[in-house]
């Protein structure tokens, strides 16, 4: 049951990151990378009151209803509702301040009164994202992953075709990136709101769904908040905490660009390349890996609460060794073939350096969002807002006193830095909590090998070949890259595997 909802999780992640590597694709070919940086902007401003009306919910009613479907199911079924009652206020909470401040938000942090009406359209989603995000959590835990899946697939298409619909047809006439930017949101809007309709009818119609009998007494309530706070509050203040350092770290990325460059168009497009066009590349491959974990983080919360912690801590080694193997790999594909992927992906947009730089640092960006959400998983929510706040207030730094100086290559250099130092102390943590089993040689240093040897025998076999087309060039690299790393990593674990069984006999 758990590997067919590995599986399928991973195939509607797949189509979903498909999809949304389309929509980028087609907002940078409608509005340009100026306007993917207005867009960035915009979003960050909504991201912050996105997190404080969702606040960690899905996480937290994931974690709770599986834990407590494990000792007391009709517990499992109270917590569900009570956290649609706490995320309904607070949501709408969120909605009335977005709302009622836009014009302040738009002119006094962003400098740009175009974002004003986007962030009142977006500000109408948010109700519906928090229910969603409860109803997402319930069904995780319930592992019937198929339902949230699904909801993220036609949210995603919903999205597209609301885009498509007002920027190709009611905005084909304008090319004010302001104006379009309102479609824009508008297709997100709706998406959520979709979403919504979409999760709660499946849920009506869901065995086991809550009923009013099920509700807890006026007597138990009070205890039912406290555990849904207890762990939704630490979950709450880490999400919080780091979304407001992001978003004051968004809003002064393009200010501290336009001091190095003396521009503001081209401040915004340096932004919208690196943050809207570059980094969601980067992570594209990374849907692998975070629809297995997003399985995983449940099995082990309930490993979590037995007494003997063999299991969660053999899952866990499972999970980062096999973390470690496929970044790897994926960082040296985005290496050694930046430049055909970028202009695969944004002709004539000069990601290569960004690509590449980043390239760098994409194995620590993937495995500490993993170990982050491990972290999380088995109760270390208060360790991981540690590392959130250092790691913010250390960038914030550094942009603010290095990078009117450096410009984008000193921030994405910044990047590198500040995903290390997250990596490191994540990782540290994990090996001091659960004591997690991880053979160095096999799953880091020989995959880096290996990816040296793939990188130089497919860069070797592009310049035979010659070919011209990006799109081919960078599927054929990627190829023979993965053919040589898998084969050397096949043989190589065979070999230890062998010598540990001789060492048993």
């Amino acid at each position: 049951m758990l590997l067919k909802n590995a599986a399928l999780l991973t195939v509607f992640s797949l189509i979903i990151k498909l999809l949304g590597v389309y929509l980028r694709l087609f907002l940078s070919a409608r509005i340009g990378s100026e306007g993917m940086g207005l867009y960035q902007l915009i979003m960050s401003v909504y991201m912050l009151f996105a997190t404080f009306a969702t606040a960690g919910f899905t996480v937290a009613v994931s974690r709770l209803v599986a834990e407590k479907s494990e000792r007391h199911p009709s517990d499992a079924a109270r917590v569900f509702k009570l956290s649609l009652y706490v995320s309904g206020f607070i949501s709408i909470l969120a909605t009335v301040l977005m709302f009622s401040f836009s014009d302040t938000i738009a002119v006094t942090f962003l400098d740009d009164a175009r974002t004003s009406r986007p962030l009142q359209i977006l500000a109408l989603s948010m109700p519906f994202m928090a229910l969603s995000s409860c109803m997402k959590g319930y069904f995780i835990a319930k592992r019937q992953v198929i339902k949230t899946a699904t909801a993220s697939f036609l949210e995603q298409l919903v999205k597209i075709a609301v885009m498509a619909v007002f920027l190709n047809f009611y905005m084909a006439h304008t090319n004010d990136i302001g104006t379009l930017c309102n479609g824009i949101v508008a297709g997100i809007t709706l998406g959520e709101i979709f979403s919504y309709i979409y999760l709660g009818i499946l849920y009506l119609f869901s065995p086991g769904r809550v009923k009013k009998r099920d509700l807890a007494p006026k007597s138990e309530k009070g205890s039912m908040l406290k555990s849904l706070l207890g762990v939704t509050l630490p979950i709450s203040a880490t999400v919080y905490v780091t979304s407001t350092l992001h978003t004051v770290e968004n809003l002064m990325i393009p200010k501290v660009f336009e001091q190095y460059s003396g521009n503001r168009s081209d401040a915004l497009s340096q932004f919208g390349m690196i943050r809207g066009m570059v980094i969601p590349i980067l992570f594209f491959p990374f849907a692998f890996l975070n629809s297995l974990v997003a399985i995983l983080i449940p099995e082990i919360s309930r490993l979590n609460v037995k007494a003997d912690k063999t299991e969660r801590n053999t899952k866990i080694s499972k999970i980062m060794s096999l973390s470690f193997v496929f970044s790897t790999a994926v960082g040296g594909i985005f290496y050694f073939f930046a430049g055909e992927i970028g202009e695969t992906f944004y002709r004539d947009q000069n990601t290569f350096q960004a690509i590449r730089i980043l390239a760098i640092v994409t194995p620590f960006m993937y495995i500490e969002t993993i170990t982050d959400g491990l972290l999380k998983g088995i109760g270390e929510q208060v360790y991981t807002l540690k590392i959130s706040i250092y790691n913010s207030i250390l960038r914030l730094l550094i942009i603010f006193f290095a990078i009117p100086s450096t410009g984008s290559t000193g921030y994405l250099w910044l990047l590198v830095a500040s995903n290390t130092f997250a990596f490191a102390l994540c990782v540290l943590r994990m090996k001091k909590v659960t004591d997690f089993y991880f053979n160095f040689t096999k799953n880091a240093l020989f995959p880096f090998i290996f990816c040296i040897a793939g990188g130089i025998v497919g860069r070797i076999a592009l310049n035979a070949l010659t070919i011209n087309t990006d799109w081919i060039a960078s599927s054929v690299g990627t190829l023979i890259f993965l053919a040589v790393f898998g084969i050397l990593y096949f043989f190589s674990s065979f070999k230890i595997n062998r010598r540990i069984l001789k060492g048993y006999i």
